[in-house]
């Protein structure tokens, strides 16, 4: 398992939490979903962290996402829609419904659930505009093709 965080408070608040008999088995990396390189994975969980991508580099983001899925792999994660308080941010993605359904193409959407409510954020009053996702990629039938060497 790889956790990625681009706020080293976040990954020590992780390592601490890490029984040691687990801690061989869970790398930590310091950087943003942007930079990170993602491999073959079964799992990728985003909570709330996508939205901070800047629009810019969100479709290379996402198109590393999807190709890093195993067959059967699952993406688990949030996007903020257009109506969250944040949407004016030009450092930060947004999208409307539709553009969640374009980016789930092709995907099993097990949940996609969207949401809005008045809350709080470590900024102070925010309204919160967001989709829940749990998508699969299908799992192929077809067994994989031989790597050259």
């Amino acid at each position: 398992m790889l956790a990625v965080d681009a706020e080293p408070a976040g990954l020590a608040l992780l390592r601490a939490r890490i029984p040691p008999t687990a801690a061989g088995g869970v790398g930590v990396l310091c950087a943003s979903f942007a930079e990170a390189d993602l491999s073959c994975a079964h799992l990728i969980q985003a909570g709330f962290s996508l939205p901070f991508c800047p629009p810019q580099q969100f479709p290379a983001l996402w198109q590393r996402i999807r190709r890093a899925f195993a067959s059967g792999g699952v993406f688990a994660g949030q996007l903020f829609g257009t109506r969250d308080t944040w949407a004016g941010d030009p450092e930060m993605t947004f999208h409307a419904r539709h553009q969640v359904e374009v980016l789930l193409d092709g995907l099993d959407i097990l949940r996609l659930e969207e949401a809005e409510r008045d809350g709080h954020a470590f900024s102070g009053p925010k309204h919160w505009h967001t989709f829940d996702i749990l998508a699969r990629k299908p799992i192929s039938t077809h067994p994989p093709a031989p790597v050259s060497r």
